[in-house]
């Protein structure tokens, strides 16, 4: 059981996550669940809810939570469609660029330090997480 990969990655995903909350709260004053929230809006550039929590894996209304809490922290600026009343569109702040650059840094040097105590290359390791990400996201999409 302890040498099965899936257990090893399961165990290792839920440290670095828990590693990530702790680091992410004391050094950038946000949770490591809004940090992804701001990550992946920063990434997918303005969105609406919707298609904000299909990108999250989120449903609809836990999207809707985290926006009010965001938009009141000045992260993302949430507003009317122009062609459709009913749905929002989601943007991130300047103020919520800056949370998601001091955060990555802090995670980044973090992940680089580990990787050194580990005396794994992270560039290897990066192209070897890159192909286990395609892979799992070809496989996924052939299930549907």
């Amino acid at each position: 059981m302890e040498n099965s990969v899936a257990y090893l990655l399961g165990r290792l995903m839920f440290e670095l996550d828990r590693a990530a909350e702790q680091l992410l709260q004391e050094h950038v004053g946000i949770s490591y669940r809004r940090f992804l929230f701001l990550t992946v809006l920063q990434h997918s550039g303005t969105v609406t809810q919707h298609e904000l929590a299909v990108a999250l894996g989120y449903s609809d209304p836990a999207v809707s939570t985290m926006l009010v809490e965001l938009a009141k922290d000045g992260y993302i600026e949430v507003v009317k469609s122009p062609e459709h009343a009913r749905k929002r569109l989601v943007s991130i702040t300047p103020k919520g660029g800056e949370v998601v650059a001091q955060g990555r840094k802090v995670l980044d040097s973090h992940f680089d330090q580990l990787m050194d105590m580990a005396g794994v290359d992270a560039d290897h390791f990066r192209e070897q997480a890159e192909r286990l990400h395609q892979a799992l996201m070809m496989k996924m999409k052939k299930e549907k």
